[in-house]
């Protein structure tokens, strides 16, 4: 396959070595549990809305489930975005200001952490 068409956001070849190294095998671990959570509570997002228009058509109190609510968001969406890749030291899913909920690869240098964490999970290796 000719260099030209190798897509640019994936790492050179020569940059990953076949070998997973334990802090790699970590923080991929971690990316992956950070990515897992932020989903939940975009796919819980319709039961949050039901759970408060209930509320409101009883007549009830919202301020404690929405404080809650958001609270979780707000918490895992920073854990989401202080997350670093291990390899070019950046922000995994935030390439400028906004984050990418839909990203399995780092957005600036291409490192998959769900095929490093699958990996690692096949071969049995741990830090």
């Amino acid at each position: 396959m000719p260099d030209n068409l190798q897509p640019r956001n994936r790492p050179d070849p020569d940059l990953i070595s076949p070998r997973i190294l334990p802090h790699q095998a970590a923080a991929a671990k971690a990316l992956r549990r950070a990515r897992s959570r932020m989903m939940v509570c975009f796919w819980t997002l319709p039961l949050y809305m039901l759970a408060i228009w209930m509320l409101l058509t009883n007549r009830r109190e919202t301020d404690a489930i929405m404080f809650v609510y958001m609270g979780v968001w707000a918490g895992f969406a920073l854990d989401m975005a202080r997350r670093r890749c291990p390899l070019c030291k950046k922000q995994f899913y935030v390439k400028h200001v906004l984050m990418n909920l839909r990203a399995r690869r780092c957005v600036h240098c291409g490192f998959d952490s769900h095929s490093v964490a699958e990996a690692v999970d096949r071969d049995g290796v741990t830090q």
